[in-house]
């Protein structure tokens, strides 16, 4: 528990943490104004319904009248201290909702700034639960749980002063008989959380990458009649995460029951101690022990729930980072580049030599076709030059300077890339070209529609480039996503343009009027490198490569 809140201390921004101090001291504080305004409260009947009673000589006139407007008073004050404690409750979850979306962002920026094969070999449900799911785990369920937790403490510390103040031996008694009932559910509850956090967080993680597959897989499933394999693999999981989960909740209500059987023991002892002796002061001393238990026993109860609840949540702390990166990076580059050349590149995978001792000039004015047998590392080439893989031997350097994998990615603002598995976002056909909120610029659009082929597109459209694109461009035909593509990387405007299989959604005629105006682009001063299996389009190409060759 220790770990989990300095790692928790850790996670929190210098200004996190002295919201959250403020905001627990004011917790605290409200909660004992709670327990005092109860205490005045009962104070107040008694007052009214036993006039009887002498009342303190130093209390002024008005304030010992029944008639008096002193319960309306004690209404008031009482109605504000309740609105206060909602709006310190409300601020608290307002706390945890912007520490949630801030891990929320630093987890995305990570992702984003994080190495090629983090996005090539991690399924992307584990990326979802990162990002989406375990900011706001964290905070409803630890952070939230630590500041509950102090809160308590302070309650039960502040009972149990007054109860050592009152009688010592009572506090001893109370020690004797709530002590060994939360030491054993605390230890019950810290070694089934340790059994089934690792298979909640497992089973969780499992069941979203079978929905996924489940959602993705709606025409496969149907096709094939596999329907009942996608649901069944999804329900296995989830069964298996909820049997977990809610077995661990079931838990919680074990410490209340418990502990209250052993205060009940006390209280029973207690009052055979006072019938035997027949000393009144012993039956004082049985309301003590009545009213502290049933102070304590709350505060000892939510305590070790919230213990477990932190518990059960604690991997949700594993993949935070303590400090902020920045999504703002600036990258060195050059205004132009002017060629760009490989010599004797190679790079092996798993002992194997995917690429090997490959070399090209390129300039600009080149529009270079590269052929291959799949398999011989013609995207590779290109992840390569990209700066997402790093190349083991040789070689790459961009206007004579050699670089690194990673001093690559300082040019990526002068490169545009088609990838072969077309990339469309959830948004309208502007946006999935310009991945942009609102600024674009009107002129180089028109341009990129122009050459991509999708002006006559968008005017069939009635909402024209406000057209919903939706997942992954179901609704809309294999060639128009892959238009969209090709007019993002046009948009962009580069001087190094890599084309990965771009024409294979197209049919012929439309495939050669985009050759010829790459071919013009190259022309007019860009580099222009395509791969592609048609043997035709080579023949628009001033540099072929064969790496069957290689």
């Amino acid at each position: 528990m220790k770990n989990v809140f300095k790692n928790t201390w850790q996670v929190l921004t210098e200004a996190e943490r002295k919201r959250f101090l403020r905001l627990t001291a004011l917790d605290v504080f409200i909660s004992v104004v709670d327990v005092f305004s109860l205490f005045l409260l009962l104070w107040i009947v008694q007052f009214y319904v036993q006039p009887d009673k002498k009342l303190p000589a130093f209390l002024p006139s008005w304030f010992t009248n029944r008639d008096s407007l002193f319960i309306a008073l004690f209404f008031v004050l009482f109605s504000a201290k309740n609105t206060a404690g909602f709006f310190i409750a409300r601020a608290h979850h307002f706390f945890s909702s912007d520490v949630a979306v801030r891990i929320s962002e630093n987890n995305l920026v990570r992702y984003q700034q994080g190495s090629f094969n983090q996005f090539v070999e991690v399924d992307s449900s584990k990326h979802v639960r990162k990002i989406a799911f375990q900011p706001f785990e964290f905070c409803q369920h630890v952070l939230s749980g630590i500041q509950q937790i102090i809160t308590q403490l302070c309650l039960v510390s502040i009972t149990v002063t007054a109860v050592v103040l009152f009688n010592a031996k009572l506090f001893l008694l109370l020690l004797c008989v709530l002590l060994p009932p939360a030491a054993l559910v605390f230890y019950l509850l810290k070694k089934k959380l340790a059994e089934a956090k690792q298979q909640i967080q497992e089973s969780n993680e499992r069941s979203y990458r079978y929905l996924f597959d489940a959602l993705k897989g709606y025409v496969e499933g149907n096709v094939f009649s596999r329907n009942d394999f996608f649901l069944q693999r999804f329900l296995k999981a989830r069964r298996k995460f909820s049997t977990h989960l809610f077995d661990v909740l079931s838990l919680q209500s074990l410490p209340s029951r418990l502990i209250e059987v052993f205060a009940v023991m006390g209280l029973f002892v207690l009052i055979l101690i006072a019938k035997w002796t027949a000393d009144k002061a012993s039956l004082l001393t049985v309301g003590a022990f009545m009213a502290a238990a049933y102070k304590i026993i709350p505060g000892l109860v939510k305590i070790i729930n919230l213990g477990g609840q932190i518990k059960a949540y604690e991997f949700s702390l594993n993949d935070f980072e303590t400090k902020q990166k920045s999504n703002g990076e600036t990258r060195f580059t050059e205004a132009k580049i002017h060629s760009v050349e490989l010599n004797n590149v190679g790079f092996s995978y798993e002992g194997l030599n995917v690429v090997n001792n490959f070399s090209l000039y390129m300039k600009p004015g080149d529009f270079i076709g590269i052929s291959g047998r799949s398999g011989k590392g013609k995207t590779t080439l290109l992840n390569m030059l990209l700066g997402f893989l790093p190349h083991h031997r040789g070689q790459i350097a961009i206007n004579e300077r050699q670089l690194n994998w990673e001093e690559i990615k300082n040019y990526w603002p002068l490169i545009a890339y088609v990838r072969q598995q077309n990339f469309l976002i959830h948004d309208t056909v502007l946006r999935n070209i310009t991945l942009e909120e609102e600024e674009n610029d009107s002129e180089q659009l028109a341009c990129a529609l122009q050459v991509a082929g999708l002006k006559e597109f968008v005017q069939q459209s009635a909402e024209g480039l406000q057209k919903l694109v939706t997942e992954n461009g179901k609704n809309i035909s294999g060639g128009q996503q892959q238009r969209i593509a090709l007019a993002r990387a046009l948009y962009k405007n580069a001087d190094l343009i890599l084309l990965d299989e771009p024409f294979n959604e197209l049919d012929e005629a439309s495939e050669i009027l985009l050759l010829k105006q790459f071919q013009h682009m190259a022309a007019s001063g860009k580099i222009v490198v395509m791969i592609t299996h048609n043997k035709t389009a080579f023949s628009f190409c001033n540099k072929t490569v064969c790496l069957d060759e290689n």
